[in-house]
């Protein structure tokens, strides 16, 4: 049975709703047998699982659909005194401070929680982790093979393969710079994590370190492609299996260390390999998270229903489009998984050191491309001369 899906990002629902909370009437949609659920267009919600929790309970699952994880945040924020929902999902690291300091949810310790990844876990409890994603570096493989000769004959010079990118610092070589495409952070979350982990590599104002806003200029005078969504930088422009001589495809992208298996999961049967390494350098952990949202005069079901987050058959559906990973540290990997998965070091992000900076970062990089589409020639360095004390 398929759940009502609500999409609040249709701007006349949204409008009508939010008026309707601000002037203090009752949400229509919500009665004793529901619980109304707020989440977003890039989570992934294993349908079955919702299915299963209302056969066991009785409890219909409203959904509400917002574009992102901040848009889901703000519509949680502007309607705390009266919520717009039971159980928010998908709240990432990069909200989840501000959603703690908002309190705009209750702290609450799900049933199994001890079956879930101990370093994921918040001492406040305000939130449970219900996913996290490994986003790194993908490129393609055949693209830096070489091509096929007998031993006795020399390479053409045409014929020398590229040497493949090891790391994001790989991405100022002119050679790798106009071979990668990177999803827009403005318009795209994967492409925010991008910047994220950038971030990370080259803080500002540290001695020795070129500082993000210069690297990102010098990899976009490079060459390096900006697609308007993730969407269209991983199914569009990056081909891993185009021809050497095929200019007009990318062979480096931004994902996660789960496209190789996420790549495969449409086939009908599992191929024997799939043209997409990850590079194990540079990549950060986002953890998605569930929480009970704050004044619910359902707090009871709401528990129950982040219960749910965290028992196997969601956990188990829980990987998305952007290979995602449950969770849990106990659940059977998909065949796909368990062949093309791959493990990687994955830092975890400063959530609360990011949570205020992220949105200053993103006025910084439209200026920075502005000001490359636009031909503007780069800043000359500041040079500052010490003289000598007499």
């Amino acid at each position: 049975m398929n759940r009502p899906l609500l999409h609040f990002g249709v701007a006349f629902v949204a409008v009508g709703v939010v008026t309707c909370l601000l002037a203090g009437c009752a949400p229509s949609v919500k009665t004793a047998d529901t619980i109304r659920l707020l989440t977003h267009e890039e989570f992934h919600l294993p349908q079955d699982a919702i299915d299963d929790f209302t056969s066991r309970t009785g409890i219909e699952v409203l959904v509400f659909v917002e574009k992102d994880s901040t848009t889901m945040v703000n519509l949680l924020e502007r309607t705390a005194a009266n919520p717009i929902a039971d159980v928010v999902l998908g709240i990432d690291s990069l909200e989840r401070r501000l959603v703690t300091e908002k309190k705009l949810v209750e702290p609450y310790r799900p049933i199994s929680a001890d079956r879930l990844d101990p370093s994921l876990l918040l001492q406040d409890g305000m939130l449970t982790p219900v996913s996290q994603l490994a986003a790194c570096l993908n490129r393609s493989k055949s693209r830096y093979d070489a091509v096929p000769r007998p031993v006795d004959q020399l390479p053409e010079p045409g014929d020398l393969p590229l040497r493949a990118p090891e790391k994001i610092d790989d991405l100022t070589d002119p050679q790798h710079a106009e071979t990668a495409v990177i999803p827009d952070p403005l318009s795209s979350r994967m492409g925010l994590y991008f910047l994220v982990a950038i971030e990370r590599l080259h803080r500002e104002n540290v001695e020795g370190v070129v500082p993000w806003p210069k690297f990102v200029e010098e990899i976009l005078r490079w060459g390096v492609e900006i697609a308007p969504s993730w969407e269209v930088a991983w199914f569009s422009r990056f081909q891993p299996s185009a021809s050497v001589n095929n200019t007009d495809s990318r062979s480096l992208t931004w994902g996660s260390s789960g496209m190789p298996a996420v790549s495969v999961r449409f086939l009908p049967e599992l191929p024997d390999e799939v043209d997409v390494a990850v590079i194990d350098n540079g990549c950060v952990k986002i953890v998605n998270y569930a929480g009970v949202v704050s004044n619910t005069p359902n707090r009871r079901n709401a528990g129950r229903l982040v219960d749910a987050f965290v028992e196997p058959l969601f956990q188990y559906g829980v990987p998305d489009r952007y290979g995602s990973r449950p969770a849990r540290t106990d659940i059977v990997r998909t065949d796909a998984w368990r062949q093309f998965g791959v493990e990687v070091t994955a830092i975890p992000v400063d959530e609360w050191r990011i949570g205020p900076l992220w949105e200053v970062w993103l006025l910084t990089w439209k200026q920075i491309v502005d000001a490359v589409t636009a031909g503007e020639e780069p800043l000359a360095p500041v040079v500052e001369v010490t003289l000598p004390s007499e």
